[in-house]
């Protein structure tokens, strides 16, 4: 049962860590209570919730998400896709290294693991449908 709604857990965990996060700005720091990250963080919440709401309204029946094989091909996918970014780092590490640049910015190397997120996640789903 509780396996059902972790999206929904997620969405109400976010709002409460900024309102402790609020809390002890507040009272260690003593500046005034600010509503801004309460904005960026509501839509995020709600979208969570929402999302997990329809999804366990739409599945009526009580076969699994997903079957043995399925797990499989997730997994497979998941340990090359890993491997194969590792393996890149490594051959722009040594192309780095023999061009002679000393520093990468570091919002480079962020842009570089979010890409990495992204088709990860992307690449996951694609596999999980499938």
């Amino acid at each position: 049962m509780k396996g059902k709604w972790t999206l929904a857990y997620g969405g109400i965990a976010i709002l409460l860590g900024v309102l402790l996060a609020q809390f002890i700005r507040v009272v260690i720091r003593g500046d005034g209570f600010t509503v801004a990250p309460f904005i960026g963080t509501l839509p995020v919440s709600i979208i969570l919730i929402v999302v997990n709401i329809i999804q366990v309204k739409r599945k009526s029946d009580s076969t699994p998400n997903m079957d043995e094989r399925t797990l499989r091909n997730i997994l497979k996918f998941q340990i090359f896709a890993s491997q194969i970014f590792i393996g890149l780092l490594f051959l722009s590490l040594i192309i780095t290294t023999f061009l002679s640049i000393e520093s990468v910015p570091t919002s480079l190397l962020w842009i570089i693991v979010l890409i990495y997120m992204c088709l990860y996640g992307i690449g996951t789903l694609i596999v999980k449908s499938k």
